[in-house]
């Protein structure tokens, strides 16, 4: 009953491999439950389903993880759910905790950069400074960049559609992108596989002496690492979000991309120092 190919091939933009192929698994199960229940497509049976996998002791954790790709397929096969069904399906799930975000500290990303082969130093450098996904940078072609006007284009890459996004071009990328253009592409500038990239990022990382420190060493702490460091520089989370990120809301850009930083915890004033200059 589900188109899963359509999916995938829609879905493989917008994830890595894995997080893909996880997101299948899922489906196959809800595909199942569908077809021995006769049952329709929508967020109906979703909740049906939900709750049957409640009462076979799925964890809150699992079911949030089993909800969020099925309505990440009703998203990208443009399946209609009303605001009060979906509502109703988010009131069904357990709270989602805050995790800490993870980045690289300024000095990181400089030092991955200077360490990296030609393409990819252009590729981490353009990256970082536009906080671009990593399947953003890989789709950019020769005609995105206008060296005359000083501006870069951007598909951004969204679950339901795809816009364009055009930036000024900053002066050391354009002095990249001149010094580096025999290593890059003809076409496009970056003729590599994602998956390639990956591989490459946690090897450049190790050359650069950047420990993981329960960090997930990949190409997307680039744009987690740009965020957190205009943030830190007190750039507004809403010119950042809306700007630069293309969320369509402030709280995604908080929830998982604005990192709190050791420097910021150190400077929280303590509450007896604000009390005592408040009442001396």
């Amino acid at each position: 009953m589900l188109d899963l190919e359509t999916y995938k091939l829609r879905a493989s933009t917008s994830y890595s491999p894995r997080t893909l192929e996880k997101r299948l698994i899922i489906l196959r199960k809800y595909d199942e439950f569908l077809k021995e229940r006769d049952l329709k497509i929508g967020p109906e049976s979703l909740m049906l389903w939900l709750d049957e996998l409640q009462k076979n002791g799925y964890s809150n954790a699992t079911l949030s993880a089993y909800a969020h790709a099925v309505l990440s397929y009703f998203e990208l096969m443009l399946i209609k759910v009303d605001e009060m069904s979906l509502k109703a399906i988010k009131r069904r799930l357990p709270p989602v905790s805050n995790k800490n975000v993870e980045y690289l500290t300024d000095d990181e990303v400089a030092r991955l950069i200077q360490v990296a082969p030609p393409h990819r130093k252009v590729l981490y450098a353009i990256a970082y400074a536009y906080a671009r996904r990593l399947g953003e940078v890989l789709l950019l072609r020769w005609n995105d960049i206008d060296m005359k006007n000083d501006t870069i284009t951007f598909t951004i890459l969204k679950k339901k559609s795809n816009e364009r996004a055009t930036y000024k071009l900053e002066r050391w990328i354009k002095d990249m992108l001149q010094r580096y253009k025999p290593f890059l592409g003809s076409d496009k500038l970056f003729p590599i596989t994602q998956r390639a990239v990956e591989r490459a990022f946690k090897r450049d990382c190790e050359r650069a002496g950047i420990q993981a420190k329960n960090r997930r060493l990949r190409p997307h702490l680039l744009r987690h690492s740009r965020v957190t460091s205009l943030r830190a520089r007190l750039v507004p989370i809403d010119v950042i979000s809306k700007y630069l990120l293309r969320h369509s809301h402030v709280e995604t850009t908080i929830r998982f991309y604005r990192a709190v930083t050791e420097k910021e915890v150190h400077e929280i004033p303590e509450a007896g120092d604000i009390l005592e200059q408040t009442t001396g």
